[in-house]
């Protein structure tokens, strides 16, 4: 038989005393789910003092149900704790031929979302950024340049994005409202559902933090005009790599890859000037995208590409001090890092100098 205690009754008064103030801070709906709550909790007390609750026995049924109801709820729970503490992953890619791009949110990594909003991408297409648990939105100037930022809400991310956009020389940036997102158990679940559950991950501070990443290259290029991007090859080239030979095998690997067979094929370019300090290098999503910038990040009058490769190949610099201060450069490419130091090397000796400090000598591709 179930009863309830004075103390008790008296206890579960007072909780229902409590929320009433709440009531007044969510919205209308979340208010009449709690007069709902509210009413329905009075309700089981009033029961639990009548005779009839006084005389009743649970069933076989009563108890089943009591445990599905328990099992749903600690299910539920579950999720949210771990909704609260993984990264909710959203990635954006841009499209190399018309500067459209694509977005995919809330992925528990960034493998997906990535493959998804490829092969939503019209042509050959890069990733831009990956951001977690918190808003981003774009801006866009006058001049046709491009820039993301991210915040905690979308008013403070669409704020921030405008602000990088001036910041960069951009003239009458402009945040679409409706193009900023959230991404983030902060903004999937309700403010109730996140209150009711605070102990559980809040009060540890086990709430996922909030993340933002540009890919290597991809903010320099959306900042430029469309007509000054360049234009961009696609990484796996389907007709070159089996000839024209092996339709079954390219439709296999078509059907596997799709939309990540179009991603951008990097660039890397290192320019260099006589000033000691006049020297850079960039990686970017075509040859004009990478010599450009690493010509404009040089900081020299004199700055000249001096070498510059595709995904995969490798190369080599070689900065030589004069006694006058000037600097002579010497670069070099090649399939090995041994062949490019070689050919830059090779420059120079050639020129006479009795020593050839190595600056940069590397594979542009993932180790």
């Amino acid at each position: 038989m179930i009863t309830v205690s004075k103390a008790v009754r008296i206890g579960l008064a007072g909780a229902l005393l409590a929320l009433v103030p709440a009531l007044a801070h969510g919205n209308q709906a979340q208010q009449t789910q709690m007069q709902r709550d509210h009413q329905n909790m009075v309700n089981y007390i009033v029961w639990h003092q009548s005779p009839v609750a006084a005389a009743y026995v649970p069933t076989a049924e009563d108890q089943i149900n009591a445990a599905l109801r328990a099992a749903m709820l600690a299910r539920k729970r579950e999720k949210i704790a771990k909704d609260a503490t993984r990264d909710w992953w959203g990635v954006v890619v841009v499209s190399t031929e018309d500067g459209s791009w694509n977005v995919k949110l809330n992925a528990e990594d960034k493998t997906i979302p990535l493959m998804d909003a490829m092969d939503e991408c019209k042509g050959v297409c890069s990733p831009i950024l990956t951001f977690a648990n918190s808003c981003v939105a774009p801006s866009y100037s006058a001049q046709g340049g491009m820039y993301w930022e991210q915040g905690d809400t979308r008013a403070n991310a669409r704020e921030a994005a405008n602000a990088a956009c001036t910041a960069a020389g951009g003239s009458n940036c402009n945040s679409p409202k409706e193009q900023a997102m959230c991404t983030g158990w902060k903004y999937a679940y309700s403010g109730l559902e996140r209150f009711s559950n605070r102990m559980n991950h809040t009060a540890k501070g086990d709430i996922a933090s909030a993340k933002f990443e540009y890919f290597p290259g991809a903010q320099d290029y959306i900042a430029k005009p469309l007509e000054r991007r360049g234009t961009s090859t696609a990484k796996i080239d389907l007709d070159k790599k089996y000839h024209g030979s092996d339709e079954k095998g390219k439709q296999r690997l078509e059907q596997r890859a799709q939309g990540v067979m179009r991603m951008a094929e990097p660039w890397t370019a290192i320019a260099a000037g006589s000033g000691p300090k006049a020297y850079a290098i960039h990686w970017g999503l075509n040859e004009t995208d990478a010599k450009d910038t690493a010509i404009n990040k040089c900081g020299g009058g004199d700055c000249k590409v001096l070498v510059a490769v595709p995904y995969g190949q490798c190369m080599t610099a070689i900065r030589l001090l004069k006694a006058d201060g000037r600097v002579d450069s010497f670069g070099g490419q090649g399939a090995t890092q041994a062949e490019a130091e070689e050919i830059a090397m090779t420059q120079c000796i050639s020129a006479g100098a009795a020593t050839c400090p190595v600056v940069f000598n590397e594979c542009m591709k993932k180790k």
